[in-house]
């Protein structure tokens, strides 16, 4: 951490602290949703992709009010803390969901906490850098490392799911995220942007606490409901898309050829979530149910394939921040575009090797768990090249006075890609319980292809976008 002290704001290891701690509290709970619900409340696959869409859809689209919020009465160090509350509220609900009518609940108050607290540690990061600063990108990539450790500590979860059970493991979630708070807490005396700190009155917090409990009710009754999914959220979408243009007009004329720039970012990102988030849905179930877990003598478990996603950015992190700093000292770095290009190529070509896996089972019709490292190996350089990427961009792309929002819409993207993640899920969806290992075997093998050639056709048409784009703005 002494490097990082020297080099970068000295908040950077408390945020990346908070960081890792929250993100290993959420990706338990992520990470299970779908073996949670297929086993142990017997949902069909249709009916658990539903609801882990329209969760995912909520989880990053609760951003843009926490943003907006942050932006304009809370600043970005309340909005923390109110987050921070709420996700370790919503973890200990979950961990009492074997009462049935807790689990909804339980949803939504961690969709409510991960909306103040997501974006809002992310813009407070970048309001640590100048705007031209070169280690910006290198420092949103070590923070992005942070994210990730706490994403392959979740691994573990599968072990501690199967020696005390569903209910102690997200016990575990909850308490990740009290470290987490607590790491914050020690570091808001390194905070040296007076924007992210704002007075907040007890009358306030009393009218907000109301508001956040009317939205988990709220919230609760509509994750039941899958007219959500089908048509209210991608309606939501629509009007977000029209206030994008709006807003992009209603900027000078150099931060609207930057904001064009942001906006094709945000909306060729939702193709890479919605690919990425499979790592939790289609072939979660796909590694469960089909996928040898015993490597070398080792007995793995489901979770430990997607922290393996976690553990390779882990490694290639570093690599990719020096890359970033040392390009950009030559003035050779792509543009975020370019970056984004291969980001959602590399996807594709991840989900290619997951088809390909399925044509070679073992003798007992299983699937070696090296195809499936392999294949989240190209994906992790996906997201290298387009997640970090697309959390520095906003916070330089933006204007100053949106920064707290257009962080807040970029996660929003990242919730689309989860709702249309759970509907192209619905693609590897195994009907009957008494199909075969080659019935469902060639179920996925179609679906991870189709994947494939969605993530190879956008990359392509981004290519062509880019071309245009050079006329209006060189970033």
């Amino acid at each position: 951490m002494e490097a990082v002290k020297s080099h970068h704001p000295k908040v950077l290891p408390f945020l990346f602290l908070t960081e890792m701690w929250e993100r290993f509290g959420f990706y338990v709970a992520q990470g299970l949703l779908v073996l949670y619900m297929t086993q142990y409340y017997g949902f069909s696959d249709d009916m658990s992709y539903t609801i882990s869409g329209i969760f995912a859809g909520l989880v990053y689209i609760s951003p843009f009010i926490g943003g907006f919020l942050a932006d304009r009465v809370l600043g970005f160090k309340s909005a923390i803390i109110w987050g921070g509350f709420f996700l370790i509220t919503g973890y200990a609900l979950l961990a009492l969901s074997s009462v049935r009518t807790l689990f909804y609940p339980a949803l939504a108050t961690i969709i409510i906490g991960n909306g103040l607290l997501k974006p809002n540690i992310s813009s407070l990061l970048g309001t640590q850098y100048a705007p031209n600063d070169p280690r910006r990108d290198a420092g949103f990539t070590i923070f992005y490392i942070g994210i990730n450790i706490g994403a392959a500590l979740s691994g573990l979860s599968g072990y501690a799911r199967n020696a005390f059970g569903w209910q102690i493991t997200f016990v575990l979630a909850s308490l990740g995220m009290l470290i987490g708070l607590a790491a914050f807490f020690s570091g808001i005396k390194h905070i040296k942007n007076t924007q992210a700190i704002k007075p907040v009155t007890q009358k306030f917090k009393y009218q907000l606490f109301l508001y956040c409990l009317l939205a988990i009710v709220g919230i609760s009754f509509l994750l039941r409901m899958n007219v959500l999914a089908n048509w209210l959220l991608p309606s939501a979408g629509m009007v977000l898309l029209i206030f994008l243009v709006v807003l992009t007009l209603q900027q000078n004329a150099e931060y609207r050829k930057r904001m064009i720039v942001l906006n094709t970012l945000i909306i060729s990102s939702i193709v890479f979530w919605m690919l990425f988030l499979q790592l939790f849905n289609s072939a979660n179930l796909y590694i469960d149910r089909l996928v040898d877990k015993n490597l070398f003598g080792l007995q793995l478990t489901t979770t430990v394939f997607y922290a393996s996603e976690a553990v390779f950015i882990i490694l290639l992190g570093p690599l990719f921040a020096w890359s970033w700093q040392t390009l950009g000292r030559n003035n050779m770095n792509p543009s975020p575009v370019t970056k984004f290009v291969f980001g959602i190529f590399f996807a594709g070509l991840g989900f290619l090797v997951l088809s390909i896996s399925t044509m070679f089972p073992n003798s007992q019709g299983l699937i070696h768990p090296l195809w499936i490292f392999s294949a989240y190996l190209l994906i992790t350089i996906g997201e290298l090249l387009l997640s970090p990427i697309g959390l520095s961009a906003v916070t330089m792309l933006a204007p100053a006075n949106l920064i707290g929002m257009m962080m807040g819409i970029w996660f929003v993207a990242t919730g689309f890609g989860g709702i249309f993640a759970g509907w192209i899920a619905k693609l590897s969806s195994v009907p009957d319980v008494t199909a075969t290992l080659s019935e469902k075997l060639a179920i996925y093998q179609n679906a991870f292809l189709d994947y494939a050639y969605l993530a190879f056709v956008i990359a392509i048409v981004l290519v062509f976008v880019q071309m245009g784009m050079r006329r209006i703005s060189p970033l």
